[in-house]
């Protein structure tokens, strides 16, 4: 696990929208493991925004959800996965790949 990883969970009592990168935290895990099925696409058009906004940022945006609900957006069905995947990121970024 890394220190530049902030891991938050959406609820259908609350959002994300000010969370931003920072020199210290420029990956993101959304967790949405306990948001109902049907409040995923609701938060497509934000999950979207952010993503290009940590991406500009040379950063990572991960969601972990048993829905695949969007094929634009980076889902995994556990949090070890979105681990991984940023994992395999940075990597990339840093082979500039």
């Amino acid at each position: 696990m890394n220190n530049n990883t902030l891991v938050f969970k959406i609820s259908d009592e609350n959002d994300f929208s000010r969370l931003n990168p920072s020199q210290n935290i420029t990956n993101f895990i959304a967790d949405l493991s306990s948001l109902r099925n049907d409040m995923h696409k609701l938060l497509i058009n934000n999950f979207t925004k952010f993503e290009k906004y940590v991406s500009a940022n040379k950063g990572s945006f991960v969601i972990v959800s048993n829905v695949n609900f969007d094929n634009n957006l980076n889902i995994v069905p556990t949090l070890q996965e979105a681990y991984d995947f940023i994992d395999m990121e940075e990597m990339e970024r840093q082979l500039n790949l």
